[in-house]
């Protein structure tokens, strides 16, 4: 006989599991338009998550071509099983929630992951798709978790938890640099709390330089096995760069020092403006601006700009294909400082378009009716902490609901800065954000309420 106390732990442990299995059985493998340069193992891509890709080839080079790509899905489907379980157990524990409420919660990460297959035209889940997604949306779950451990009870467990996890999701992408913002306002917010300034100030330093740190030794270390350099991978200041050619004008040429810059400046920006790809054609209205930015983001980078600069860097120096993009990095910081300053006006326009786009996002999808959706399910959460926070009494399930929040905001404000919002860079915070009002309101209609 199965206590009743493990009823909850079976049965959640057979949804989640039956769940992600199931779908990495019925979909396997899917390959997405980023896949090959994770599996090419390219230079501009994080170490971490190019390693995996390339440990289940090792592992698997004696069996049938694809045994590998489904190895890595079932892990990223069993990652992902395991991430909603954990997470959802420990606010049921930590938050006193009803067995209702916790099954709710359970269900958000489940619900998330079904509507990205089914209804965001997808085709296909994170967890079976060969992107970096398949393994940081379910360990910034974890990580979530431990970092409410740190906060509620400040467990030093908890900490290295925290900075171990930020280590493995920076070095299997950049936008996770959000998770130790996350940690670092954490532990800023406990020094503060606890008048405690000088050590809070000591470890937030201590957790940066441990995790970036050890972020760039592998960085390296990587580079030197695949390409025989030392060098930390290429390629991130092309998104602020892109962003300058959007906002730039023919007359910006001249702002750029280089003779050979300014004429490669002058044929990039040519050929954006004839397709009609840069800001000036974008029409009038937040929504047009928003699209337009977003449809033509990627043309502006991919399609122009970052080849252009490739072909320039091949004509015009004398360097190991390894190096390449290291100089094409160096032309982009040319461009960006340069033009950036020059519109920074039109560059803060774009974040506000795009920080908005982030939110509606985060919580839904851009649409008419979602806009408005949007807007309603805020203002009720915000109402709900507000309420929770007058109440006094319920401050651990408030302090889930806050830190949510927070995250949803670092998270928008880092996509808007450097690129487009897109569901890909804002589903860190779908299920949170649901998980989290379901938890306020179980709190707030439950009898014994009061922790």
């Amino acid at each position: 006989m199965i206590k009743k106390a493990d009823r909850f732990t079976v049965v959640s442990l057979f949804l989640c599991f039956s769940f992600y299995l199931f779908f990495a059985f019925f979909d396997g493998p899917v390959i997405c338009v980023d896949s090959p340069s994770y599996i090419s193992m390219q230079s501009s891509r994080e170490p971490l998550y190019p390693l995996l890709l390339a440990f289940a080839r090792i592992i698997f080079k004696a069996f049938p071509e694809g045994i590998d790509l489904y190895f890595v899905v079932l892990f990223q489907s069993l990652l992902a099983a395991a991430a909603a379980f954990v997470l959802t157990k420990y606010l049921k524990m930590e938050l006193k929630l009803s067995k209702a409420g916790a099954f709710f919660i359970l269900g958000m990460p489940l619900a998330v992951s079904f509507l990205c297959r089914f209804a965001a035209r997808r085709g296909s889940m994170y967890s079976n798709s060969i992107l970096t997604e398949g393994i940081t949306i379910s360990l910034y779950l974890i990580f979530f978790r431990h970092l409410l451990e740190y906060v509620y009870h400040q467990r030093q467990k908890s900490l290295v938890w925290c900075m171990g996890l930020c280590f493995f999701m920076i070095s299997a992408r950049k936008q996770m640099i959000i998770a130790l913002m996350m940690l670092v306002f954490s532990i800023l917010f406990i020094a503060v709390r606890k008048k405690s300034l000088t050590y809070g100030l000591l470890t937030v330093t201590g957790s940066i330089v441990l995790v970036l740190g050890a972020s760039a030794i592998l960085d390296i270390g990587y580079n030197y096995m695949v390409r025989g350099e030392k060098v930390i991978h290429s390629g991130d200041v092309r998104f602020i760069t892109t962003v300058a050619f959007y906002t730039a004008t023919e007359e910006d040429v001249i702002l750029i020092e280089d003779p050979q810059v300014k004429e490669l400046f002058g044929e990039i920006w040519g050929q954006c403006e004839e397709q009609g790809y840069l800001r000036n054609s974008a029409g009038q209205g937040w929504s047009n601006r928003v699209s337009h930015f977003g449809d033509h983001y990627d043309h502006i980078q991919i399609d122009t700009m970052w080849p252009m600069v490739n072909s320039h860097v091949q004509g015009n120096y004398e360097c190991r294909q390894e190096r390449i993009s290291e100089y094409a990095d160096q032309i982009m910081k040319e461009i960006s400082r340069a033009v950036i300053p020059a519109h920074f006006s039109e560059v803060l326009g774009i974040f506000a378009d795009n920080f908005l786009a982030g939110l509606i996002l985060t919580v839904s999808q851009y649409h008419v009716v979602f806009i408005y959706y949007s807007g309603a399910v805020y203002l009720f959460y915000l109402i709900m902490v507000v309420l929770l926070v007058k109440r006094g009494k319920e401050g651990k399930t408030a302090t889930f609901a806050i830190w949510t929040f927070l995250s949803i905001l670092v998270n928008v404000s880092l996509v808007s800065l450097v690129i487009f919002c897109q569901t890909r860079y804002t589903i860190y915070n779908m299920p949170l954000f649901y998980m989290s009002l379901i938890a306020m309101l179980d709190r707030s209609f439950r009898k014994d309420r009061g922790r």
